[in-house]
């Protein structure tokens, strides 16, 4: 089952875009709700639930339980927004703008609608969390052993009984 935004539904219920034009890094505008005006960059993207977290919007209070030894602490984190309430920042006027994609040297890049610039793709390093340093290990294989020929492709014996 498809919509007229090209996106589909799940079996949740929950409606999937097609496609997504925010990233983790982005800069952009809260431009409806009880930050209405205010930027910021892109945390995490949820695409499942069509959410984006922003780094410092939206924040909301939560309360720890209480046990035995330890009091109820409250702590401040950030809210999941919409991505319908949220627009990318133009990088020549720092307004919020719409964005369209468009084909350029044959790469597929996000434009502004306003100034026709291209919005630029964040640079991940801040945010890879999962890249880890190259570091041999005991059960890495040692460079002299891997340009090594090991198998040579002939089979010197077959079985000449048939197989059922």
């Amino acid at each position: 089952m498809s919509n007229l935004f090209g996106g589909r539904f799940l079996k949740d219920g929950l409606f999937a875009i097609a496609k997504w034009k925010y990233i983790k890094g982005d800069k952009i505008q809260i431009i409806s709700g009880r930050d209405k005006g205010k930027q910021g960059i892109v945390k995490s993207v949820n695409r499942k639930h069509n959410n984006v977290i922003v780094e410092g919007l939206k924040l909301i209070r939560k309360q720890t339980k209480s046990s035995k030894q330890q009091r109820a602490t409250t702590y401040t984190k950030e809210s999941p927004i919409h991505y319908s309430n949220l627009a990318h920042i133009d990088p020549k006027y720092n307004v919020p703008c719409k964005v369209r994609f468009q084909l350029i040297d044959g790469v597929r890049e996000r434009v502004s609608k306003i100034t026709n610039t291209i919005i630029p793709k964040p640079s991940l390093e801040k945010y890879k969390s999962w890249k880890k340093d190259n570091i041999d290990g005991v059960l890495d294989t040692q460079p002299q052993y891997v340009n090594q020929k090991t198998y040579d492709g002939l089979i010197n014996h077959i079985d000449p009984r048939p197989t059922i």
